[in-house]
């Protein structure tokens, strides 16, 4: 079969699934979880710079501004900001150099991410979706019912110190990297687009975490649930996982909306995207190479030689 050939059976069934928009300077919630929910990144000082060396290495590489990350035992999320419309590229690079040296940590011979299940990337349309989401992302270690406060969680969490901060600075790991890697490597925290300044986003910032901290801890006191603890996490074995079962398979969101308005029009402009998508897929497939694709289609642009509109 010759390169083309395949490259259309590929995008054939790639058209069959819902196609993905990528466009440039989209801020998004990312979310990769382990094979069967293991902890395969428990929290500990090795995976701690492991994963910041693997993450400010990536980022570099394809302009992508962070904003927010937690690493919990068995998933990690980051919001991002993706300036240059390269979303994919960047997390085929990131999850395959994360996957390749916690294997060798971890003495693991199977598939580090959980297969079948890619990441998920949900859109954010505005500075107020983007602040809840900053908000989850950095208290996602106490919502788990795991410590008190996201500063007691042992792994790699951006606490509002260390967003203040603004580097995260990690040094190259003692495996799998080649001497030819960087020796050093640096998570820079920026500030999310469409706020004024860094006061008025940490200002805002602070007080919902605020917020949300002190209902998350009544609600866990309502429920009768303690705490975890530090050293408890960092004992977990690996090869475990949570005693709750979550489905394996499902719809995943693209896109998050606070309100109904807001709702309406991620929605209509998602349907836009398909529909014309679907309807330069099928002329495409049918001999006009000159077919434009909406702005955003990436599969079969940058795959299959397809043509985007500017």
């Amino acid at each position: 079969m010759k390169r083309g050939q395949h490259a259309l059976g590929i995008a054939d069934k790639l058209c069959m699934s819902l196609p993905r928009c990528v466009l440039e300077g989209t801020t998004y919630l990312v979310t990769r979880r382990c094979l069967g929910r293991r902890f395969l990144l428990r929290p500990d000082p090795a995976l701690n710079g492991l994963f910041a060396y693997c993450l400010g290495r990536a980022a570099d590489k394809y302009g992508i501004e962070i904003h927010a990350l937690s690493v919990m035992s068995n998933h990690y999320h980051l919001v991002l900001t993706d300036v240059r419309g390269v979303l994919p590229e960047f997390m085929r690079t990131l999850n395959r150099s994360l996957a390749m040296s916690v294997k060798r940590l971890r003495r693991w011979d199977e598939v580090l991410w959980e297969p079948n299940v890619p990441y998920n990337a949900v859109a954010l349309s505005g500075p107020t979706e983007v602040l809840d989401k900053v908000a989850y992302t950095l208290l996602n270690p106490v919502s788990a019912v795991l410590v008190r406060t996201p500063e007691r969680w042992p792994g790699l969490v951006s606490t509002l110190k260390r967003l203040r901060r603004g580097v995260l600075e990690a040094r190259r790991p003692g495996l799998w990297f080649k001497d030819a890697a960087p020796p050093k490597a640096t998570v820079r925290f920026t500030v999310p687009p469409g706020f004024s300044g860094q006061e008025s986003y940490f200002g805002a910032l602070r007080s919902l975490l605020r917020t949300r901290l002190k209902a998350l801890h009544a609600e866990h006191r309502r429920r009768g649930l303690r705490y975890l603890g530090a050293l408890r996490a960092q004992r977990t074995p690996v090869t475990e996982a949570p005693k709750t079962k979550k489905p394996r398979f499902g719809r995943s969101p693209t896109f998050s909306a606070l309100t109904r308005a807001d709702w309406l029009r991620a929605l209509k402009r998602l349907r836009a995207f398909r529909r014309a998508y679907r309807a330069a897929y099928e002329a495409w497939r049918n001999g006009e190479r000159d077919t434009e694709f909406p702005p955003g289609t990436w599969w079969v642009v940058h795959h299959a030689g397809a043509l985007a509109a500017a």
